[in-house]
């Protein structure tokens, strides 16, 4: 029963993982370093801050920082007369501090949990795809939704083949609720 528990509780999460996405309440956005940091560095320098809110908490390998200003380049710390009034927060959420060198990936805590729940670098594909991203992102996560359609269960056994069939079930359910939405949705 366990095994059943977490397989549905991940798939809960998956699909608002992705529903959030797909609404626009959760932000994708990924940069990298132009300059390397050390685990006290209190300005972090990266090629573009856009897609990114104000303020906001951004993972650097396992890293999270908190930061309260952002400006084209730099997630950086409100200061007052030299004054940190509202610090950066280098190892935030209980995560460690450490140094990080130019060209790490930087990404909202949506992106990276994205990424490491579905053990698939969207954000990845973004970077080295420049131009086509948007085309090759659509096709990455198409493919990732499809991939929730045809689940390797077979490691719960025979005697839970019941959630096979069950799970076949929602995914028609959820075709056909798109296919409705799609059909006759709200226009505003």
């Amino acid at each position: 029963m366990g095994k059943v528990f977490i397989f549905f509780a991940f798939m809960w999460i998956m699909v608002c993982l992705v529903g959030s996405v797909w609404q626009g309440n959760m932000q994708l956005a990924t940069t990298v370093l132009t300059a390397g940091i050390s685990d006290t560095d209190t300005t972090i320098p990266v090629a573009s801050t856009e897609g990114f809110g104000e303020p906001g908490i951004i993972v650097i390998g396992q890293e999270r920082i908190a930061y309260s200003e952002i400006d084209g380049n730099n997630f950086d710390q409100i200061e007052v007369l030299g004054i940190a009034t509202s610090p950066m927060v280098r190892g935030a959420d209980d995560t460690e501090a450490v140094a990080h060198s130019a060209g790490a990936g930087v990404r909202t805590i949506e992106g990276s949990m994205m990424n490491d729940s579905v053990n698939y670098n969207i954000a990845v594909i973004a970077d080295s795809s420049g131009v086509w991203a948007g085309t090759t992102i659509a096709l990455a996560i198409l493919r990732i939704m499809l991939s929730f359609f045809i689940l390797p269960i077979g490691f719960l056994g025979t005697d839970l083949a019941i959630i096979g069939i069950i799970w076949w079930a929602m995914v028609v359910g959820m075709i056909i609720s798109l296919g409705i939405s799609l059909a006759g949705g709200r226009r505003v």
